[in-house]
């Protein structure tokens, strides 16, 4: 009996441990945009994604490239390093994690309220990626879904 108890202690704890890893994983991969958040009627639409078309690719080196195509601007792209940080226990929002992007490279795409080079994106439980990091100065939020 002590040896089963152990054995499935020891499996726990692989599986616990294992679990460290996934939430950068859960990131990895191709965002595109599926809607926009308008601050001033507190509404998301998907009509203008077309127009204001952004991805968001995430390498599992930590690096990123992100690409918008605006239709007066045509191709933009930029690039740089990401990390992600887990949402605090306390936090009642339905935030899985956080993801902190430094622009290093390319074009000024970034969506932000202030902080040059820089955008925060959450990831939420449904499984969207949300950049609302120019929302607080009444700018557009965008929605991303995994492809």
């Amino acid at each position: 009996m002590k040896n089963i108890i152990i054995c499935f202690s020891f499996c726990f704890l692989l599986v616990a441990c294992g679990e460290d890893e996934k939430p950068k994983e859960s990131i990895i991969g191709t965002w595109e945009l599926v809607g926009i958040y308008n601050p001033w009627i507190g509404e998301t639409s998907d009509s203008d994604v077309d127009r204001f078309f952004q991805t968001y690719q995430f390498m599992s080196n930590g690096t990123f490239k992100k690409t918008r195509i605006y239709e007066e601007d045509g191709l933009k792209e930029a690039s740089g390093t990401f990390t992600v940080e887990d949402v605090p226990a306390y936090s009642s929002s339905d935030a899985k994690l956080y993801v902190i992007l430094i622009f290093t490279d390319g074009d000024n795409i970034f969506n932000n309220c202030g902080q040059p080079n820089e955008e925060q994106l959450t990831l939420r439980f449904n499984n969207q990626l949300n950049n609302f990091s120019a929302t607080p100065c009444d700018g557009p939020g965008y929605i991303f879904e995994k492809k």
